[in-house]
């Protein structure tokens, strides 16, 4: 009996151990960690570049202080843009604004030559036969007449105004109710000159330019400009036709507030004088001193008792 249960407790062992030997041997290893690939943000070059902080008119000189560095992509900024060096600072401040440079904008390659002066050329005396007509006469068309018209730097479309543009122009102008209106009084209105020089680069705002209109055409420009602001607008050049006077209904600064228009004041009453008439029954009668006065009054009414 000894002997069996001995047998028995050696199997029970051995098979113990055989379950831990399997479960061991069946264990999985641990999956080793997986490597994270690492972002590359790229970096995208950039560059300080020159800007001006105000409004440069033309033929100014450039002060240090107008001077400010903008960074910028350099692919989005192109070649023409001034790099911020020392060296590009020094050539600024030594030269003089061959353009107007608005505020807030980059300064350009062609702004670190200096402007350049202009001398008169010596044109010889050419002898033309008055038989065929030259000049700017040449380029107007029958019946029509030639008148130049000054520029502001509003009226001005920032340049873009060349010779052979149609424009339309308008005029803002205060109403009779004291409103501001705007209207179109010509459209179509040909561009034949301006004063400056054709094909020159770099070139300045026209201070000038000379319309094409025929003669009524010339007189209501002229009116135009007495009567108030003149606006020009480029117009379509597709079509050929000749300037037009257009005769619209204006368009007021009310339509555009919503405010109704303020009305002048009525005119103060004209003074007056009371004359009495009579003594017993005191009447009164109000005249106007705008009203004549009657000069052969009656006998009672001399001012004193009968």
């Amino acid at each position: 009996m000894r002997t069996l249960v001995v047998i028995f407790t050696s199997l029970t062992i051995a098979s113990g151990v055989a379950w831990v030997g399997v479960q061991a041997n069946n264990t999985p290893e641990p999956t080793p960690p997986r490597a994270v690939a690492a972002t590359v943000v790229p970096v995208v070059p950039k560059e300080a570049y020159l800007f001006s902080n105000q409004t440069i008119e033309l033929g100014a000189s450039i002060s240090a202080d107008i001077l400010i560095p903008v960074k910028m992509e350099i692919d989005q900024a192109g070649k023409d843009l001034v790099v911020d060096t020392p060296e590009n600072r020094e050539a600024l401040a030594k030269v003089s604004t061959n353009r107007t440079i608005p505020g807030g904008t980059p300064f350009v390659k062609a702004d670190l030559l200096a402007k350049e002066e202009k001398h008169p050329e010596v044109v010889p005396i050419q002898v033309i036969p008055t038989s065929e007509p030259t000049g700017p006469s040449e380029s107007l068309r029958p019946g029509m007449r030639a008148i130049a018209l000054p520029l502001t730097g509003e009226t001005a479309v920032a340049g873009l105004i060349g010779v052979q543009d149609k424009i339309d122009v308008m005029v803002s102008y205060n109403s009779s109710d004291g409103v501001r209106a705007v209207r179109t009084v010509l459209r179509n209105v040909r561009v034949i000159g301006t004063d400056q020089p054709a094909g020159q680069s770099n070139a300045a705002l026209p201070r000038a330019i000379t319309l094409e209109l025929h003669p009524e055409g010339a007189k209501m420009l002229t009116l135009a400009r007495h009567t108030g602001d003149l606006i020009l607008v480029l117009s379509d050049q597709s079509n050929d036709d000749m300037p037009m006077i257009v005769d619209d209904a204006p368009m007021l600064s009310t339509q555009i507030s919503g405010l109704p228009a303020q009305r002048a004041a009525p005119p103060p009453a004209p003074p007056s004088v009371r004359i009495i008439r009579g003594s017993s029954g005191r009447k009164d009668q109000i005249i106007s001193m705008q009203e004549p006065v009657p000069q052969n009054l009656p006998p009672a009414a001399a001012g004193t008792d009968p």
